[in-house]
């Protein structure tokens, strides 16, 4: 598991012009309370457990900044993304898959729609279509499900691993939009990063 502590957000802020914070996969809400030490306008987590996003609500209740959304991350990005304009660069931290299974609510293979189970191409995707070509700054967490390491936490253990040998890549990403409009960096950090930047004119 990876963190968005990892990043210093300031200087993506800075470079970019990011004032929106669009995380996907809430979990105990760590990575709000530290983009909340930042100066977003606004921030929006996206949890597809109830009894999760509910706490999250609750712990984040003082900030109003802060929108947390019990839904899938894309029925989010597809419902949040319109009202933001393409002009006001958001920054996105993809962290949404295996629903439930950090939390011992569920396991790594429970969920059986791949879709929900591990949405980032997906996510990818609907950002491109509504926000392309933007100025966008993505970060992704927990690279090792694509793309074996070295990783400083070791590869995806075999019993977390749901995609066939075919499917881990990242291919979505490197011959999609993205890679004509943004940089792609690896970290190889905790258990991966890839990070997208839009390119400089």
């Amino acid at each position: 598991m990876g963190t968005l502590r990892y990043f210093n957000l300031q200087p993506l802020m800075e470079s970019y012009g990011c004032r929106t914070l669009f995380e996907t996969g809430t979990g105990i809400g760590d990575g709000v309370r530290y983009a909340a030490f930042y100066a977003f306008d606004a921030i929006y987590t996206v949890e597809i457990h109830p009894d999760i996003a509910a706490t999250a609500r609750e712990r984040f209740i003082d900030d109003p900044r802060v929108q947390v959304l019990n839904e899938t991350s894309e029925a989010a990005l597809a419902r949040v993304l319109p009202r933001i304009p393409a002009e006001r660069p958001v920054l996105f931290w993809l962290d949404a898959h295996f629903p439930g299974a950090d939390f011992g609510l569920a396991g790594y293979r429970d969920e059986r729609d791949p879709d929900l189970r591990l949405p980032l191409a997906r996510e990818l995707d609907l950002i491109a279509r509504l926000r392309g070509p933007c100025r966008d700054v993505i970060l992704i967490d927990d690279l090792r499900i694509y793309e074996d390491g070295p990783y400083e936490m070791g590869n995806l253990p075999d019993f977390a691993q749901t995609l066939p040998p075919d499917l881990r890549n990242i291919d979505f990403v490197t011959r999609g939009p993205w890679a004509r409009t943004h940089e792609m960096q690896r970290f190889r950090e905790h258990t991966g990063y890839l990070v997208l930047t839009p390119r400089r004119p």
